[in-house]
């Protein structure tokens, strides 16, 4: 069973001020994340990475933040976000892996 639901979970962090980070740096952390905590093939976490690529550079850094479980900078990203950036990050932590390993 895939731990996206752990991910998502994540989104819920405390409060402070962080720099966003660089968006080939983001998708990287994305990547390796992926086959860390996902324990998917590399195939899968490459499709991940790549779908991640569309996101926004705020939403892929928050994305990256929330993978690695940083706190400070998915809270202040959050502040800098609206909540349909958010859903968007949201919608696609719990649906990229699937769709990924299903050969989407």
């Amino acid at each position: 069973m895939l731990r996206s639901a752990g991910l998502a979970g994540s989104l819920i962090l405390a409060a402070s001020t962080v720099p966003v980070f660089a968006d080939a740096a983001a998708l990287e952390t994305v990547r390796t994340e992926c086959g860390t905590q996902l324990n998917l093939p590399a195939a899968a976490c490459d499709c991940i990475a790549t779908r991640a690529g569309e996101l926004s550079d705020e939403q892929q850094a928050f994305l990256a933040a929330t993978v690695t479980k940083d706190e400070a900078a998915t809270s202040s990203l959050r502040g800098q976000m609206t909540i349909e950036e958010l859903t968007q990050v949201g919608m696609f932590m719990t649906s990229a892996p699937q769709n990924c390993v299903q050969g989407g």
